[in-house]
């Protein structure tokens, strides 16, 4: 009687060791089901994070796609930087002073569709915004226009729209 017990608890750990391992295969293959062109360009979302349910419902990973890189205003004073991933936070914006280096304004994105992004804006790497932007809800967020151009982003504020241009 002690031997079937002991044998059906050990059975059990087993299972739950298959199935732990299965799982973690299974999300293995699916990050290496991406093709190495896709890896290499980075033209396609894919945030490792765990992204919530509603932060999934609102960022639209093909307009995330459209828009992530590395770009320059086109008067060179402001840098901007989309990225898929950052520091396991999921989607993130980043706009900073190109000429002095100096922080502009970064966060997390929380919305993005239809030509309209929002940041949560990171207090510790506030320090300003491009001319006539303004943030919203008592500093914490940013709610921009984000529009795809052929070769670049056109970000804005209530009309106020910087180009930026792939770098």
């Amino acid at each position: 009687m002690k031997s079937t017990k002991f044998f059906g608890k050990w059975l059990i750990v087993i299972l739950l060791m298959a199935i732990g391992i299965g799982t973690f295969g299974a999300l293995y293959l699916a990050d290496k089901g991406r093709t190495d062109q896709e890896q290499a360009d980075g033209s396609k979302a894919a945030p490792k994070s765990y992204l919530t349910n509603q932060r999934k419902h609102d960022i639209d990973m093909d307009a995330l796609s459209a828009v992530m890189g590395e770009y320059k205003s086109g008067d060179g004073t402001w840098h901007l930087s989309i990225k898929d991933e950052y520091k396991e936070n999921g989607p993130y914006l980043s706009v900073y002073d190109d000429k002095t280096g100096e922080p502009g304004f970064e966060g997390r994105i929380m919305y993005l569709k239809d030509d309209l992004v929002i940041v949560e804006i990171d207090e510790e790497q506030y320090k300003s915004m491009p001319e006539g932007w303004q943030p919203e809800g008592e500093g914490k967020y940013a709610i921009l226009d984000c529009v795809s151009t052929d070769g670049g982003v056109n970000l804005g504020y209530r009309g106020k729209n910087l180009l930026f241009s792939a770098v």
